[in-house]
Formats: structure tokens, C-alpha cells, sequence
């Protein structure tokens, strides 16, 4: 089996902090981390597929893959796991789980990427969100052409990523700052999440500057980079969104929105901008909204005294 592409995959953060397991459990149904062979080390809070986490650890990753009809092959992980490890690439596919007490097994997409330590790979992050809670996709080609047809402009994660690091050099020549806003909408029906994103994006095409890059990173989450936008700016702007978009949502659905800027000359990628969005979203998403009548909250990342 052919290595992983390098590129074209959604890049997941790797925090250097166990922190980082409780912020991408809020994105995902399930966040864990494998050591170089693909056994799992630690998991997000809560149960795992209806177990407790202890009754996991050491296993191998393999071992998730239990339906014969598997789009994905436990020889081929074993050979994807090796690539992650060996060239330091991330990688997305899907396969097939048994969940507990479910009448059959599940289609999930899953996402992996190398944790690196001090210029080592020391083992995996991944990811795990589950595609049968959703409206089931088309064939691979009648799902691009539609993505084409229906927002040609919206940028997927990968792209998102790579077109953000690369205005950061003539930022940092113009010494201008930029922010990352992430929007996420909660206790949302799994059959609404689509068209509540795609009614959400729309709204902010309206809204957004042509310079600014929107993206989607999942059936959650949006994202919106602005070139010279500052964090004063960047709040500003989520607490607008707070007000505009609250009435977009359907029944108890509840808008977070976290901020995260970036300060010209910080050094700072892409990869760790998109870290603290993550870490300002889960602390708007924790927050209790001021007004009932409002159930939406923002947060701007700050960095520890």
C-alpha cells in the first residue's frame, strides 16, 4: 500500500500539553493518543464507545476494526501507522466500528497525525467523528461536485491551513497582526448540522471582507482568518457574530465563538494559532451566556502570565 499523501488531509493540532485530549474531545466523538505502534496511551474525558477508558489502554488501534466489510483494513492501518511515524505525515480515511448496544456497526471518519516531541515522533493523535449520525454522503465525485456547486468559495481544513501560514510573512513584513475566529454551534439534531453550517457560512460570506479566508474544519465548526485584525477587532467582531447569528440557530442550539490573534514577528505557525482558537473556543463554550435570550458566547485567547 501506497504512504500517505502528505497534503490534502485535515491537519490535527498537536498541543504539547495533555490539555490538548479535552479540547479536541469537544470537536470529535472521540480524541486519543497511540504510541509508535498504534497502541492507545490516553484518551478525551468520558466513556469510550460506552467503556471505560482503562479497559482500552494498550490496545491496539487495530483492534477498533471489527466489521469484515471494512473500507479500511487492519494491515492497511498497521502500514498507515508506520508512514505517520516514519515521515511525519497526517492522514484521513474511513472504517467501520462496533459501538455497544448499537444494531450494527458504524462508518467513522478518522484522523491521524504524529505527536512530535522535541523534533521526535513519540506517537499519534487522533480523532474519530461518526458519519453514520449524519446525513449519509454521495460517491466520493458527486460529493465534490456538489461541495463545488454549493460553496466553491469555502475552503476545507487542509486548504485553510496552508493559506493562512502563508500570509504570515508579508504580515510580519507589514508588521500587521492577524486573528483566527472559530464558530461553533452546539446541541444542534445531527440532521440540521449541515444546513445549519452551510446557512452560517453563507451568512458570514456577507459579512466577511474579500480578503478575509472562511473555512469549514467539520460539521461543527467554522473558521475565519482576517489579515490585520487585531484581538480588540477580533472580539469586537465575535460578539457581533454572537448577536446576528444566534438567531440562525434552530431550538436549544447555542453559538460559541473563540478568537485567537496572531502578532506580527511572534514566530508563531499556523498549527499553534489554530491551537489556541481551539483552547478560546472550549472556554466560550464553557462560559454561561449572560442573557438567556442570547445563547451565544465569545473568547479571546491570551497567553499564560
Amino acid at each position: 500500500m501506497a504512504a500517505p499523501p502528505p497534503s490534502g488531509q485535515n491537519r490535527l493540532i498537536p498541543a504539547p500539553t495533555a490539555g490538548w485530549l479535552s479540547v479536541a474531545a469537544m470537536l470529535a466523538d472521540l480524541a486519543f493518543e497511540a504510541d509508535v505502534h498504534g497502541r492507545f496511551t490516553a484518551f478525551g474525558p468520558g466513556k469510550v464507545f460506552g467503556q471505560a477508558p482503562a479497559q482500552w489502554l494498550g490496545s491496539d488501534l487495530t483492534a477498533l476494526i471489527t466489521s469484515p466489510d471494512a473500507s479500511l483494513r487492519a494491515l492497511e492501518l498497521r502500514s498507515i501507522i508506520a508512514a505517520i511515524c516514519d515521515q511525519s505525515l497526517a492522514w484521513q480515511g474511513h472504517l467501520r466500528l462496533a459501538i455497544p448496544d448499537a444494531a450494527a456497526s458504524r462508518l467513522f471518519r478518522l484522523s491521524l497525525a504524529p505527536k512530535i516531541i522535541r523534533g521526535t515522533v513519540t506517537g499519534i493523535y487522533g480523532l474519530l467523528f461518526d458519519l453514520d449520525s449524519l446525513e449519509l454522503p454521495p460517491p466520493a465525485g458527486a460529493a465534490a461536485d456538489r461541495r463545488r456547486e454549493a460553496d466553491p468559495w469555502l475552503c476545507n481544513a487542509a486548504t485553510f491551513t496552508q493559506e493562512m501560514g502563508r500570509r504570515f510573512d508579508r504580515l510580519d513584513v507589514e508588521e500587521q497582526p492577524g486573528c483566527l475566529l472559530y464558530l461553533n454551534f452546539s446541541q444542534t439534531a445531527p440532521q440540521l448540522r449541515r444546513p445549519v453550517a452551510t446557512q452560517l457560512a453563507n451568512q458570514l460570506k456577507e459579512t466577511v471582507r474579500p480578503t478575509d479566508l472562511v473555512g469549514r474544519f467539520n460539521e461543527t465548526t467554522l473558521a475565519l482568518w482576517c489579515d490585520g485584525m487585531d484581538h480588540l477587532a477580533g472580539g469586537e467582531r465575535a460578539a457581533r457574530f454572537c448577536t446576528q447569528f444566534s438567531t440562525l440557530l434552530p431550538g436549544q442550539a447555542r453559538l460559541a465563538v473563540g478568537v485567537a490573534p496572531r502578532w506580527a514577528r511572534s514566530g508563531e505557525d499556523a498549527d499553534t494559532v489554530i491551537g489556541h482558537a481551539i483552547i478560546a473556543l472550549r472556554t466560550a463554550a464553557q462560559t454561561k451566556p449572560a442573557f438567556d435570550a442570547l445563547p451565544a458566547t465569545w473568547h479571546v485567547w491570551r497567553p499564560a502570565p
